[in-house]
């Protein structure tokens, strides 16, 4: 055991994990900053229909990046195509300025300024699309809600001045009302229920989906190829290429039964919500699940032993780039760039649309059906060819072997066949021998050749040497 502990191979599994998982540290870590982290491009939109000047005020005094965030604010024309947009799922929600605002805050102005009493404050509409995931939605409302509050706190100040600057007071009854001369009203665009898991249902059903292909890539392979030593042993062993079909066929049985307990459990047993038919989902989750697999089974079969390494960071990387647990916006460039390249994201946003948003293909269900087609695809195309060269290798080398048997065989000097006697003759010989020799490795205290016999066979050749001595 010395020894192997001075050889420095036996050292590298050692260093090789320890840096990799330096490096995931520095990869994820970044991620949980906290409250003060970062976002960039969150996307908004604001709609201005106010028919005076005030709504032009907001726009105007939208700031593009506040306490070191940024947001990507979209202009719609009109609140129907807002809402058309949050449907979906382009925007984490909107601000819609209604027509009479400009209207509102000036029966607001006049109200303080004559002392009436009884009025209502201007409102201002925020629409939310709960769908994204509860931090997604929080940080869409927590936006907009300051920016209407900042809109407010400015009409206020103002009227608070040229209040002022006439030396006037304020009703006690219009106390409030100065304060806050805009109310904001909040509405949710899709209405679901309330048994969302808080939004996270997707990125489980992703995750689960995930993690499935990863270990049954690995755990397939191992006990396959566990149960082919048995079937070497009884002599009739798999190929290699059979040993890789059986694989996929196993791999798609796993991924069959997984989809089926995913239902069972995500709308059986806990009742989340769902938009879409549950066939429908079971059918993305299967197709999302069988991709998993098949990218995880190609990463092993070019790879073998490190394929592993390469696994636990792709997969992890794409949990945590999938935009389920936290927003794209608010992850770093380089978890934000993978989001694009593995698969992980697309299933969360195919999950997502066909879970709140109706299974529209705008909703992001579209693209995530092509990039996992893509990817279904060339995975599986590139595990046939590799079969296909595989069986084929195998067929060139048993080729050559035949070949070289039929030369040596042809070279041999012929001879008659042995006659039914002489068959007979040698069979005894060989028989009376080996009885001859399980007695004699009896006598040393062998018992294997007395446990290969049976009872009758081992009297008997104890009663032909007895003959012979005599």
């Amino acid at each position: 055991m010395n020894q192997l502990f001075k050889l420095s191979s036996s050292w590298f599994p050692i260093w090789l994990i320890s840096l990799l998982m330096l490096v995931m540290v520095f990869v994820y870590l970044p991620i949980f900053k906290g409250a003060k982290q970062n976002m960039s491009d969150v996307p908004l939109i604001v709609v201005n229909e106010d028919k005076g000047k005030v709504g032009d005020a907001i726009l105007l005094n939208l700031i593009e990046k506040q306490n070191g965030n940024s947001f990507k604010w979209e202009v719609d024309k009109s609140r129907k195509q807002a809402f058309t947009d949050i449907r979906n799922n382009k925007a984490y929600g909107a601000l819609i300025i209604p027509s009479d605002y400009s209207k509102s805050l000036g029966r607001v102005h006049d109200t303080l300024i004559s002392g009436l009493a009884n009025d209502k404050p201007a409102d201002l509409e925020i629409l939310l699309n709960e769908g994204i995931g509860q931090t997604a939605s929080m940080i869409a409302s927590n936006t907009l809600q300051t920016v209407a509050l900042t809109a407010s706190k400015g009409i206020s100040s103002q009227l608070k001045n040229e209040l002022l600057q006439k030396g006037m007071r304020v009703a006690p009854e219009n106390a409030s009302l100065l304060e806050n001369p805009v109310q904001v009203v909040s509405k949710n665009v899709l209405r679901l229920p309330v048994n969302l898991n808080k939004g996270m249902t997707p990125f489980v059903m992703a995750l689960i989906s995930s993690i499935t292909g990863m270990l049954g890539a690995n755990m397939i392979h191992g006990y396959l190829l566990r149960s082919n030593g048995i079937l070497k042993k009884r002599g009739s062993a798999l190929s290699e290429s059979e040993v890789l079909t059986s694989e996929i066929i196993f791999g798609i049985i796993l991924t069959f039964c997984v989809s089926i307990f995913i239902q069972l459990g995500v709308f059986g047993i806990f009742g989340s919500a769902h938009a879409s038919n549950i066939w429908t989902i079971f059918l993305f989750t299967f197709f999302s699940c069988t991709t998993m697999f098949l990218l995880f089974k190609t990463i092993a079969v070019f790879l073998g032993g490190w394929g592993m390494l390469v696994m636990f960071p792709v997969n992890f990387m794409g949990i945590f780039s999938s935009g389920g647990a936290f927003p794209l916006s608010t992850l770093p460039t380089v978890h934000r760039l993978f989001s694009y390249i593995l698969p992980t994201r697309y299933i969360v946003d195919g999950i997502r649309a066909l879970l709140y948003y109706d299974g529209r293909l705008e909703a992001g269900l579209g693209p995530a059906l092509l990039a996992l087609s893509i990817y279904f695809v060339l995975t599986l195309a590139i595990l046939i060819v590799f079969i296909n060269l595989t069986k084929k290798y195998k067929e060139a080398v048993v080729d050559e072997s035949g070949k070289k048997i039929e030369v040596e065989v042809g070279n041999e000097i012929p001879h008659e066949p042995p006659t039914h006697e002489q068959r007979e003759s040698h069979h005894i010989g060989e028989k009376d021998g080996m009885f001859r020799q399980a007695v004699c490795n009896l006598a040393k205290g062998s018992n294997k050749e007395k446990q290969e016999m049976n009872d009758d066979e081992f009297r008997n050749a104890l009663k032909s040497l007895d003959k012979n001595k005599k």
